[in-house]
Order: structure tokens, then C-alpha cells, then sequence
């Protein structure tokens, strides 16, 4: 067994044990933190290293670092939100106009989380084949279609909320990846081998693949909905906090990733090339990387499938009397087999950035005009604007990485 798989499995175990421990395990900033912390670093963290060096070269962690920026300005909006927006709609004192952007939001999240279901699934169909050393996107789409299809039968069945104690392994395992970069790079500097690859990028092109990558650290806003677990000022801590750490952690990544992609990527399926340049920076890493891609993609599509057939359920009941239990699933499942069906991963990716960014915008707007209307922040409002114009950008001009 090399060292570097040694330093996987040891920084695994001891993150795992820290992680799991009863003390931290039950506290309460924890458990609010780790829902849109396990929703950030999930399923695009595999993915967002080899699209982002295809698309920008070695200025990806500069482009990693605007988009962590950019996630935590638009998360301040929903913080806002969460902090004067939330007690308005329950005294029922929220203006008219907010009211119908609010509503709008809800709409606007829904459709949000049909392409973000679809995301993840056709992700786990594509690093399903990685593990087997095939790249067929025929029979990736098949394997996809069948998890849509059991995601729409079984919703209501309550045993998708299994995988939900993996979290913290989730985060452990990552560890693990990092602590393993961090010992590869030391290694390769130490023996006089260590240079970036030349590669670099800096078109409008690039920067318009940039925008449309936003779904990778999309996951905050979660916190935004967990009002029946966790009060006000313990969402918008554990938001904070959420974002501070997925944002050291995804540019700490991508800056050490940078090494590795001196060596050669696969011809085809570069949205799981990490599988294929992780054998170089252990032997083990390709496993636990696919076990660890596996877990997220599936967990990560349940919970947007139970949120956003919650969300369907909810604006269909007021406006049909009888609502059958579960609609919500095959309402995705039929948008989401279209989508599947339709387009490749790089512009499912750019999809559901869309789809976010387009919920984002609506969040921020809220912001702007409750700050205008009701509280007479003017600076802020016009802070919130921008803030606004950024996510607009992202629906406007947000472009696929290849394919």
C-alpha cells in the first residue's frame, strides 16, 4: 500500500470520527449548517475541476473563487430575506408588490428543482459507467430514466431518507481527497517535478462557460426553508458558515488540483474525469471517489425531489380542490425525461445553473424592494440590484462547458 493511500484512509477515519461524534453530531449550528453544506459540496464538487480546467485552463481557481464570491453576495440577499421578508408573510404585513415576487420565486425554485433532480441523475449515470470504464451517454440516459422513474413511483415511500447519515462521511471522504492533494503536491514540489500545466483561457467564451456553472455551489438557499427545525438567527449563521467552509474548501481543491492536470484527460467523459486523474494521486481514490459520487448524486436528487414535490403540491392545492399525494414526482419525472432525453450533461449543467440563477434573481429582487418599500434602506436596495444583475447574467449569457 502507497503512502498516499495511507493518508486517504487515515484522514478519512479521523475526519469521519470527529464528524460522527455525539457532541458535534447533535449540536444544534451543526445540523443546520451541514444541510446546505452537504447541498454545496455535493455532487458538482467531482465535477467542477475537469469542466472548469477545460474551460478556463489554469485561471480556474480565480474562476472558482468569482463563483463562491458571487454565491455568498446572493446568499446575503437571502439571508435578508430570511431575517425581514419571513416575518412579514406570517403577519400577512408583506407589500403587494414582494407578495407576487415571493410566488414567483416559488414557481421559479419548482422548475429550479426538476432540472437539478435531472442533474444529479444523469451525473450518477454517467460516473455509474466511469466505474465500470465506460463512457456510452445511450446507456447513461437509460440508467437515468430508471432512477427518474423510481424517484416518481416510490415518492412517497419514506425510505428515500436513508442515505441522509452519510453527510458527514461525505464531507470526511472530501477531506480525505484534499488531504491526499495536499501530500501529492508536497511529494512532486520535493522532487523537483512540480509545475501548472500551460493551458490558460481568458475569452469572453470562458467567462460566459463560467456563469453557467453557478449550480455548483448552488445549496445555500436551502436554509432558507428549514424554518420548521431551526429559527431565524440560527439558519443565517449556519448559512454563513456554510458558504465560508464550501468556499475554502472548493478553492483549496481546485488550486491543488491544478498539478494533476499535467497528466493526459480521457478522450470522452470529461465530466468524470476525476475518477480517471485520481489514480494519480492515490490507488484507492478512484473507489471511494466513485462510492462518494454515487452517494452524493443519488441523496442530492431524493431531497430536491421531495422539495420541489412539496413546492408543486403546495401552489396546485390553491388552485385545484384535490391534489392526488405525489404529484409533485411525476410532474418532475415528465419535465425531467424530456430534459434527459434532449440534452447532453453540459447543458443540463448550464440548465439548472440557469434555473437557479433565475430563482436567485426573484430572491434578490424581494430583497431590493423590501429594503426600498419597507425598511427605507436606499443603499442596500441599490446593493441588492447589482446583486440581481449578476444573476440575471447568469440566465442571460450562462453558457455549456463542451460536449
Amino acid at each position: 500500500m502507497q503512502t498516499s493511500d495511507l493518508v486517504v484512509i487515515i484522514s478519512t477515519f479521523l475526519l469521519s470520527v470527529i464528524l460522527l461524534n455525539k457532541k458535534i453530531d447533535e449540536s444544534t449550528i451543526w445540523r443546520a449548517t451541514a444541510i446546505p453544506l452537504a447541498s454545496i459540496i455535493g455532487s458538482g464538487f467531482l465535477v467542477i475541476a475537469p469542466l472548469l480546467y477545460m474551460s478556463v485552463g489554469i485561471y480556474s481557481v480565480y474562476a472558482i473563487l468569482f463563483l463562491a464570491i458571487l454565491s455568498y453576495m446572493i446568499g446575503g440577499a437571502i439571508r435578508y430575506n430570511i431575517k425581514e421578508i419571513e416575518p412579514r408573510l406570517e403577519s400577512d404585513t408583506l407589500s403587494n408588490g414582494v407578495l407576487f415576487l415571493e410566488r414567483v420565486s416559488d414557481l421559479a425554485l419548482a422548475f429550479a428543482y426538476i432540472v437539478s433532480v435531472t442533474y444529479y441523475l444523469s451525473l450518477f449515470g454517467d460516473f455509474a459507467l466511469r466505474g465500470v470504464n465506460l463512457v456510452d451517454p445511450i446507456l447513461s440516459k437509460s440508467i437515468t430514466t430508471g432512477l427518474i422513474l423510481f424517484i416518481a413511483f416510490y415518492g412517497n415511500h419514506r425510505g428515500f431518507n436513508f442515505l441522509a447519515k452519510f453527510e458527514s462521511v461525505k464531507l470526511a471522504i472530501i477531506g480525505g481527497l484534499i488531504a491526499a492533494l495536499i501530500f501529492g503536491n508536497f511529494q512532486a514540489y520535493k522532487s523537483g517535478v512540480w509545475h501548472l500545466p500551460s493551458y490558460k483561457n481568458s475569452s469572453l467564451d470562458a467567462m460566459f462557460i463560467i456563469l453557467g456553472m453557478l449550480i455548483v455551489v448552488q445549496g445555500f438557499e436551502t436554509s432558507r426553508y428549514l424554518g420548521d427545525k431551526f429559527n431565524r438567527d440560527i439558519r443565517i449563521k449556519s448559512m454563513k458558515l456554510a458558504q465560508f467552509i464550501a468556499g475554502a474548501v472548493y478553492v483549496v481543491y481546485i488550486a491543488l488540483m491544478l498539478y494533476y492536470f499535467n497528466y493526459p484527460m480521457p478522450k470522452s467523459g470529461e465530466d468524470t474525469a476525476i475518477i480517471t486523474l485520481s489514480k494519480h494521486i492515490s490507488q484507492i481514490l478512484p473507489v471511494v471517489l466513485l462510492a462518494l459520487a454515487l452517494i452524493a448524486q443519488f441523496d442530492a436528487a431524493v431531497a430536491d425531489a421531495q422539495g420541489g414535490n412539496g413546492l408543486f403540491m403546495e401552489v396546485l392545492k390553491k388552485y385545484i380542490d384535490k391534489v392526488l399525494d405525489g404529484v409533485g414526482y411525476l410532474i418532475i419525472a415528465f419535465f425531467g425525461l424530456i430534459i434527459v432525453w434532449t440534452s447532453n450533461i453540459y447543458e443540463i449543467i448550464t440548465y439548472a445553473s440557469k434555473a437557479f440563477a433565475f430563482y436567485y434573481f426573484i430572491q434578490t429582487l424581494e430583497s431590493a424592494l423590501t429594503a426600498f418599500v419597507h425598511k427605507k434602506e436606499y443603499l442596500k436596495s441599490i446593493y441588492f440590484i447589482f446583486v440581481a444583475s449578476f444573476a440575471l447574467s447568469v440566465v442571460i449569457f450562462g453558457a455549456p462547458a463542451g460536449g
